[in-house]
């Protein structure tokens, strides 16, 4: 007797067996008589007392026939052997007697997994208390090394597999590059793999699709590339921040069939947390490089007008000009005070003096709320805009701006942008985007930080849902004036 009909869909379009063969793990088709009219490959597999205890209580059930109105009817079996569960569909055949087909799920297996999803969520967590090492004066390069001795921890002591690579998708060229490996062989030199779906190995495909490859033998699927000598089977999965592909790690193995459906399960979801590391080690990274190049500018324009001075003064004075000793004197003070300022971190915004006089006022009809508990830097961001044309209220922590955001909200007047400092005292600045977000979704947010860290995560978290910008002190007032342009680009003056 063939399984029933459990699609609607056409014959040609999908094989009962082979559907079934799918559910639970595994599924047997009773007879009133206790006859197995099917089994799917699964259930051959089951120990005799299981499918025995199985087979008799189907055969019980089918036994009891169906009700008068109804074709089909739902029993569940709490437990066959403690751990063994089931379910059983009562049904008919084509000749119109009655059949139980029962589908039952190792609880076993289900326990494992639970138990290795918790371990996965535990060692992800780990892996993003990066915390302490940021605050400590580590390179990029051991905290590089850092990271990589936690996933290579993962994979040994969680996983169980010792052949892997982390790559990391380069944006602008679509490059994948290896950031993490171990025991799979190196590229050639001049040799890339790209975030392309063809002619570029599995880890290609998983980069530009976003989806997960789960290769059997590799021997058969032309997707493949060489990475491990003598591999028969790969699993990769992307890196995903959102929905954006921000790298791929890949595992192999000698084994053919190496890896099943709860592997490619459990890397996923360890996959989320490796992502949002390297994205944070990545940030760390960039901001390091421009740092330096930022300081180095900074300095070189703020010497330049006293620098001009001393020249003009220097010139005085070899004119026997007697002004000369005093204005001398006066740009060597400036001079002084410009650097101090350049170097002296978070408490300042740089380049105020330097801004073009305009009667355009840019930002004239725009409200902007400020927020930062340095009152030198509140203040001068709030001249800034204001001498743009802005609308400006300040505030000296994050809760002052969260009650500001949401009265002018319940007002029927919201901001149309928030400034605001990413560590203050009471509030992180991914509370003052997030608050902000609830009560004004309409109103863009710029968040400032003069660290070399994010204590809270706040970048990450806010980039991820939407935030318009990061400044990172000490700024330029040209650069305050472009970011703010360009988040209410979108909006218009109330």
């Amino acid at each position: 007797m063939p399984p029933p009909d459990v699609s609607d869909k056409p014959a040609n379009e999908m094989d009962a067996g082979n559907y079934l063969n799918q559910v639970g793990d595994g599924v047997v088709v009773v007879s009133a008589t206790g006859e197995v009219a099917w089994q799917s490959g699964r259930a051959a597999t089951l120990a005799p007392s299981l499918r025995q205890k199985l087979v008799a209580f189907a055969s019980t059930i089918a036994e009891r026939g169906l009700p008068e109105d109804r074709k089909t009817a739902l029993r569940r079996i709490t437990s066959l052997d403690g751990s063994i569960e089931a379910v059983v569909s009562m049904a008919q055949d084509a000749g119109g007697q009655p059949v139980a087909i029962a589908a039952y799920a190792d609880g076993t297996a289900r326990d494992r997994l639970r138990s290795r999803i918790a371990r996965v969520e535990e060692a992800g967590a780990a892996l993003l208390d990066l915390d302490a090492v940021i605050v400590n004066p580590l390179n990029v390069a051991e905290r590089l090394r850092l990271i990589e001795q936690r996933v290579d921890d993962v994979m040994r002591n969680v996983f169980h597999w010792d052949a892997y690579e982390v790559r990391l998708r380069d944006r602008r060229t679509e490059r994948l590059e290896i950031v993490l490996s171990k025991n799979i062989e190196a590229q050639k030199v001049g040799e890339y793999i790209f975030a392309i779906e063809s002619g570029n190995g599995v880890c290609g495909w998983v980069g530009a699709t976003g989806r997960s490859a789960l290769v059997e033998d590799v021997t058969v699927d032309p997707r493949y590339r060489p990475g491990l000598k003598g591999a028969r089977s790969c699993l990769t999965v992307p890196l995903l921040i959102r929905e954006r592909v921000v790298g791929v790690v890949n595992v192999e193995s000698p084994a053919v069939g190496g890896f099943g459906d709860e592997d490619r399960l459990v890397l996923e979801i360890f996959g989320r947390y490796l992502a949002m590391a390297l994205n944070i080690l990545d940030m760390l990274l960039v901001e390091r490089c421009m740092a330096h190049e930022r300081l180095r500018q900074t300095i070189m324009d703020e010497a330049e007008v006293p620098l001009a001075r001393l020249r003009s003064a220097a010139m005085a004075i070899a004119a026997g000009r007697l002004e000369g000793h005093e204005a001398m004197e006066q740009a060597l003070e400036a001079l002084e005070a410009r650097l101090r300022n350049a170097t002296s971190g978070a408490q300042t915004v740089l380049g105020i003096d330097r801004m073009p006089s305009s009667t355009d006022a840019p930002l004239r009809g725009f409200r902007i709320l400020v927020a930062d508990d340095e009152s030198m830097v509140r203040e001068s961001i709030k001249s800034i805009l204001q001498r743009a044309g802005a609308t400006v209220d300040v505030r000296d922590n994050g809760s002052g701006a969260l009650d500001a955001v949401r009265s002018s909200a319940t007002a029927q007047s919201p901001y149309d942008l928030v400034i605001s400092d990413i560590r203050m005292p009471d509030r992180t600045g991914y509370d003052v985007f997030r608050g902000t977000v609830e009560a004004a979704p309409g109103t863009p947010v710029i968040l400032m930080t003069g660290f070399g860290y994010d204590p809270h995560h706040s970048i990450l978290r806010s980039s991820q849902e939407g935030l318009a910008s990061v400044i990172f002190k000490p700024f330029q007032a040209s650069d305050l004036l472009a970011d703010v342009s360009k988040a209410l680009s979108t909006t218009r003056p109330s």
